[in-house]
């Protein structure tokens, strides 16, 4: 977080969407739709707020393994890292164009992912969710392994 703590306007305008990922971690056999996967972004200006979703598409995709730990353990997962489209990488540039003149105040990134391909027996997963600024930075955690749970409507 003390990445978004010290993110300001420039910071804003400095952003190269060819290197914005994000990247989602969920327990196997679940998966996401990575068709229905967008980086959202909510800009505060002076004449309220503009929220713009940015569909992504795969860069890579890879099995983390189980881990054992002392006090818990971790499932196997999928992680997935996805970029911005060609055509969202477009709507970025314009987007940080016009903000120029409206002067963004505030930012807020958030990443949704449609779940696929989930048993019936499954009734909770564990997710974590991140973004990365730039190729120069790490990855910033926005969920970190969150449980969800599942209602059983069968």
């Amino acid at each position: 977080m003390l990445k978004f703590s010290s993110f300001d306007e420039s910071s804003f305008f400095k952003l190269d969407p060819n290197e914005l990922k994000a990247k989602i971690h969920i327990d196997k056999p679940l998966g996401i739709n990575i068709s229905e996967t967008t980086l959202s972004l909510t800009l505060t200006t002076e004449i309220g707020e503009v929220i713009q979703s940015y569909p992504l598409k795969n860069y890579a995709v890879k099995t983390l393994p189980a881990e054992s730990g002392w006090i818990s353990s971790i499932a196997e997962r999928t992680e997935y890292e996805l970029v911005l489209t060609e055509e969202a990488i477009e709507n970025f540039n314009i987007l940080q164009h016009k903000m120029k003149t409206e002067k963004p105040t505030g930012f807020k990134f958030g990443v949704s992912a449609a779940l696929k391909d989930r048993p019936q027996d499954q009734l909770e997963i564990t997710l974590s969710i991140f973004v990365k600024l730039s190729d120069k930075s790490d990855y910033i955690t926005l969920i970190d392994n969150a449980s969800i749970e599942f209602e059983n409507n069968g």
